[in-house]
């Protein structure tokens, strides 16, 4: 189903252990909230693997960089009905080490479609994960294999 029309993407659950339950990091666009809740993600550049786009995207769009584990989950096609494009996903299980705050907000750092914005980051319970947007909870049920 790959062809030069679909591009390769990222996809990054990250979760954390806090007070005996596992929670998701989530975000909402700050200024752009019709965007829907979403998950860190992006697109893999040319002169990098599937891996470096990954840890790239973490940080880019949330300043997390440290990690306890990282796995892959899956990698399927998605169809983005709103560009009409085909998204081959990679997506992974990141766990974060260390304390991290309950909620904040980030300025994406990087020079794609998204620098310059503001997510606003907050953790929600693992069984009780909202919609997220474009589908990108289609792997969630893989967290808990």
């Amino acid at each position: 189903m790959k062809d030069n029309t679909t591009i390769t993407k990222v996809m990054a659950y990250i979760t954390r252990f806090n007070s005996r339950r596992t929670e998701l990091l989530v975000y909402k666009h700050k200024n752009y909230p019709e965007a829907g809740i979403q998950v860190p993600a992006g697109t893999v550049e040319d002169d990098e693997t599937i891996e470096e786009a990954l840890y790239r995207e973490s940080k880019e769009e949330s300043g997390l960089i440290d990690f306890l584990s990282v796995n892959k989950l899956k990698t399927y096609v998605y169809r983005h009905e709103g560009k009409s494009q085909y998204h081959e996903r990679h997506v992974f299980h990141l766990k974060a080490k260390g304390e991290t705050s309950e909620r904040w907000e980030y300025k994406v750092n990087s020079e794609g479609e998204d620098a310059g914005l503001i997510f606003s980051y907050y953790w929600v319970p693992i069984q009780a994960i909202p919609k997220l947007a474009a589908n990108q909870d289609d792997c969630i049920d893989q967290l808990f294999l």
